[in-house]
């Protein structure tokens, strides 16, 4: 059983201090309390006993540094969770961003997704027959992550839950046709993110992939506080089209914030904004 090491708030400071001065990380806006149970579980992990220790081990290897953006980064842990909102993309927004574009349509995961997300979007683009017409872009902190990600492999502890969420969103389909078992691993068809782009991004989401018809940004923000919630959902709003989609967390919300009036309340269950014309 691995020992729970606790740090306290100086110690947290100081490791985001030297992760924005060494190698230009800037958590200084992340919510501080469930950064630093990210923090422990490091420790916890790598069996460090304090803040000293990780920071000497960040500085020591360029490898331990993905591999810290890796485990920092919260798992989205589910398939198709809110099997509900992934209805409301495939009966209303995805058939209607392709039905009226001109060109492939650009749809961007810009939360820092661990592939959950990724293979339920392109499961929901396979089936409506829409894989090829449209352009994926995927967010990532880490190339671990994009390691994981594109090796298909899923924890098979998640596939119960994952399957049940299936059959919420597509009750008629069969959630076991997308994936195969190999020993004790389950291993997912990755041709469906074969084309997928993924933007290595810095912890600040300074880069888009321009005129983005879709925004899937969900439960994200509970992780930032105001100040940078303010600062990325001014970025978001300002590279989506005119009437393009954001997807915020059950839990999100962009009323109080500085683009509330750039956006009308679409699905306010799902919580969905469309992006005004002006």
């Amino acid at each position: 059983m691995a020992i729970r090491y606790e740090i306290g708030i100086v110690d947290t400071r100081n490791i985001i201090k030297t992760l924005l001065d060494d190698f230009g990380y800037d958590f200084r806006d992340y919510a501080l309390t469930s950064f630093k149970r990210r923090l422990e579980y490091i420790l916890s992990l790598y069996a460090l006993r304090d803040a000293d220790g990780l920071i000497a081990k960040l500085k020591d290897s360029k490898d331990f540094l993905d591999q810290f953006l890796y485990d920092i980064t919260p798992e989205t842990t589910e398939m198709f969770r809110d099997p509900s909102f992934w209805r409301v993309l495939r009966d209303e927004i995805i058939p209607e961003l392709v039905r009226s574009a001109t060109s492939k349509p650009r749809i961007w995961i810009a939360s820092f997704d661990s592939g959950e997300e990724l293979y339920s979007l392109s499961i929901l683009l396979k089936e409506l027959n829409l894989l090829n017409e449209v352009n994926v872009y995927c967010n990532v902190l880490s190339e671990q992550t994009v390691q994981r990600i594109t090796s298909g492999k899923i924890n098979p502890k998640d596939m119960e839950v994952n399957d049940a969420n299936y059959q919420r969103f597509n009750e008629k389909g069969k959630y076991a046709s997308y994936y195969q078992t190999e020993g004790n691993s389950i291993m997912f068809d990755v041709s469906l993110i074969k084309d997928v782009n993924f933007i290595r991004q810095n912890t600040l989401i300074t880069l888009d992939p321009g005129a983005p018809k879709l925004i899937i940004f969900r439960n994200q923000a509970i992780y930032y506080n105001q100040l940078l919630s303010e600062k990325i959902f001014s970025k978001l709003a300002s590279c989506i089209v005119a009437g393009g989609y954001l997807a915020l967390g059950v839990k999100e919300t962009l009323e109080n914030t500085n683009v509330s009036n750039k956006f009308t309340l679409y699905n306010e269950p799902e919580r969905i904004y469309k992006r005004k014309n002006n």
